[in-house]
């Protein structure tokens, strides 16, 4: 009687039409705009609620997932009853969903503020263990237990056995050992300083590296070598690989190899390996092990056919300053090659001003650098270690905003007062990551005046413009302005309060409250969204991303519209306003991420509002493409492509797509690479 009760009551609640094709859709678009909102307003809260028993399961299961985005750990008790579910789907949904919601607790630093919501999700997740046994319901179930925030030693040591039982339950199913190999890493990786993982859980890691599936196999040497727990008979098979993500792996943990013939024979075979990446971890390795004794094998690889292994060597040979050779190929690779890129050129300037800064000095002062910013960015982090002021003041006048903050960055370095006037000047820029860069520069300055009326314009201008992504810059503003100001700007400062950013009104309370001695609260506008309605993410559905870069080389992005709508959507508005095109990628870590998508090429400016994060249990697989964010619910448009697994920013940021063709081209682009145009197509 009770459940047909609170059945009929959730029909009334949800609507004559609830049930019918029409109806459902409706609900769909309402379930998107409360998780857009991030459920601000109590009704949004009751609608998800209500919604995780609806009787469509893609329903159910959306309003399970919007509810864990929320990040708000009292919704525990409207999500724990569904890991009894009889659809194994809810289930893992449901854990999943509880995984997220205790992220909320990440901020509290002892038990009593977690309450007893806290308990509740852990008890509630370690009891479905032993009685859980469909394959995804258990990888989700290790993937939730491997990433709660854990408080205490004894949590996570039990954590850690309801892994290894997990383990257990997998038995032969690729997907359940999967998830619980990656649970444990993820559990390791998080927590594994402050409780080491014991003999029993690395054997079993071990011998889980012995099996046949790849992606298990990474997992498992990922945690045991972030346990510092990867011997000689787990890496050295591994070295052997069929796959080159594993091999690169197996590579980054041969420190932990006797040094002696054998482990010289194995590094040499890594370094000529047919992978890249593997020879780009090669290379680390190498100088980790060996310091100047390396300078032989990267200068060998300073000539290697693929560009990034080049650029790799480049960088590396700044261990090699007292070895004539190495100097020597620097110094021949400040001379740009006609018909090469920039990049070899720029990448040996900064090598040789650090590895030998008086013969640079010399060199680099009559040899001007390439055409074309970059160059000019890289000549000023150069002129920071040879410590050469004139070079640093006349990049700091740089037409490019980005080419004036690595000189400010390296006149900061230098120390001193004397740059104070370049720094003010700079704040009259519109680049945000400028702002930012001249504001931490003035800190101290005696100038106080002076400083506060610069930073105080730059503030009213750039707040002026109302974008999100000014965040960085306008709290950096504001944090001077505490440092440099007095009492007596308050009534300048009190209008930000109500600022439409709640970071930057925070920032403002303090500041006055400090002033006053009187506690004033943040009350932010904030800024309207345009929402995403549930039609723009229906016809993203088999559709692709396809990029042309200004070469003419071609890439397609599947979209992962399902998991992350409201991602998708917002990406696929930017494409059809052609926000992409000429843009570049403008960060290029090596066996780790390219990145791009901003109208400065810096990691600062992007699309004027911020997009919301949609984390999920999708890893940042090798390929895919994540949002570049500074903080929760911070994305301006930024996206990056993992080069590699990445699975330390599970969970942190969200996947939003996958690189289906043309992997080739994504693994030859290089930093400064340009976008001609970004399109969306049928799949």
């Amino acid at each position: 009687m009770r459940a047909l009760l609170t059945g009929w009551l959730l029909l009334f609640a949800l609507g004559p039409r609830s049930l019918t094709a029409q109806g459902t859709a409706l609900l769909r678009e309402r379930i998107l705009l409360a998780e857009d909102r991030r459920a601000q307003s109590g009704a949004d809260l009751i609608l998800l609620e209500k919604s995780l028993h609806y009787p469509d399961s893609t329903v159910a299961l959306q309003a399970i997932r919007a509810l864990g985005r929320l990040e708000r750990p009292a919704v525990a008790g409207a999500l724990i009853p569904l890991l009894g579910h009889s659809s194994s789907r809810i289930r893992a949904q449901a854990a999943e969903a509880l995984a997220q919601a205790a992220q909320g607790f990440r901020r509290d630093s002892s038990p009593a503020h977690r309450g007893n919501d806290w308990p509740a999700i852990v008890a509630a997740l370690t009891a479905r263990v032993p009685v859980e046994h469909e394959p995804h319901v258990v990888a989700s179930l290790a993937l939730s237990l491997g990433r709660l925030p854990y408080f205490s030693a004894e949590e996570i040591q039990s954590a850690a056995a309801s892994l290894l039982a997990l383990l257990d339950a997998a038995a032969d199913d690729p997907e359940a050992i999967r998830g619980a190999a990656r649970g444990i890493e993820t559990l390791v990786r998080a927590t594994g300083r402050r409780v080491p993982l014991d003999s029993v859980a690395a054997r079993r890691l071990a011998a889980l590296t012995a099996g046949l599936d790849e992606p298990a196999r990474r997992h498992a040497l990922g945690a045991l070598l972030l346990g510092q727990l990867a011997g000689p008979a787990v890496i050295v098979p591994l070295l052997h690989s069929p796959d080159e993500q594993t091999r690169r792996l197996a590579v980054s943990g041969m420190t932990r190899l006797s040094s002696g013939a054998e482990r010289d024979r194995l590094l040499e075979g890594a370094l000529v390996d047919r992978s890249p990446m593997v020879r780009v971890e090669a290379l680390r390795v190498e100088v980790r092990l060996n310091g100047a004794a390396a300078c032989p094998a990267l200068r060998g690889a300073a000539v290697d056919s693929v560009l990034v292994v080049m650029l790799t060597a480049l960088d590396l040979l700044t261990a090699c300053s007292g070895d004539t050779a190495s100097v020597r190929l620097l110094t021949e690779a400040v001379v740009p090659i006609p018909g090469s890129s920039w990049h070899a050129s720029a990448h040996a300037r900064v090598s040789l001003a650090r590895a030998a800064p008086l013969l640079a000095r010399r060199i680099l002062t009559d040899r001007p650098p390439e055409a074309g910013w970059e160059s000019r960015m890289y000549a000023a982090r150069a002129a920071t270690f040879l410590r050469d002021t004139l070079a640093l003041l006349h990049f700091a006048a740089d037409s490019v905003p980005n080419v004036r903050e690595a000189a400010i960055a390296g006149l900061v370095t230098l120390g001193g007062r004397g740059f104070d006037s370049v720094y003010r000047a700079a704040l009259r820029s519109r680049d945000y990551q400028l702002l930012l860069g001249a504001a931490t520069a003035l800190g101290g300055t005696a100038d106080r005046a002076a400083a506060v009326v610069d930073l105080l314009a730059s503030l009213e201008r750039v707040t002026r413009e109302r974008r999100e992504t000014s965040r960085d810059a306008r709290i950096a503003l504001l944090t001077r302005l505490h440092e440099l100001g007095s009492p007596a700007l308050g009534p300048r400062i009190l209008p930000y309060l109500g600022d439409f950013d709640p970071a930057v009104a925070e920032s403002a309370a303090v500041m006055v409250s400090g002033w006053t001695g009187q506690m004033r609260q943040a009350a932010p506008l904030l800024l309207p969204i345009v929402p995403v309605r549930m039609a723009e993410v229906m016809a993203l559905r088999g559709k692709k991303f396809h990029f042309t870069m200004t070469t003419g080389a071609e890439f397609d992005v599947a979209l992962y519209s399902d998991e992350a709508p409201l991602t998708v959507a917002r990406l696929a508005r930017l494409v059809r306003h052609r926000y992409f095109d000429g843009l570049t990628l403008h960060r290029d870590v090596p066996n780790f991420v390219l990145q791009g998508g901003s109208p400065g090429a810096n990691e600062y400016t992007g699309d004027g509002p911020f997009m919301r994060d949609e984390l999920g249990p999708r890893s940042h697989a090798r390929g895919t493409l994540g949002v570049s964010t500074r903080g929760r619910d911070t994305g301006d448009g930024q996206l990056f492509i993992n080069l590699v697994d990445n699975p330390r920013l599970d969970f942190e940021y969200t996947v939003w797509g996958r690189v289906v063709s043309g992997w080739d081209v994504v693994e030859a682009l290089r930093e400064g690479a340009r976008l001609r145009r970004v399109e969306i197509r049928p799949r």
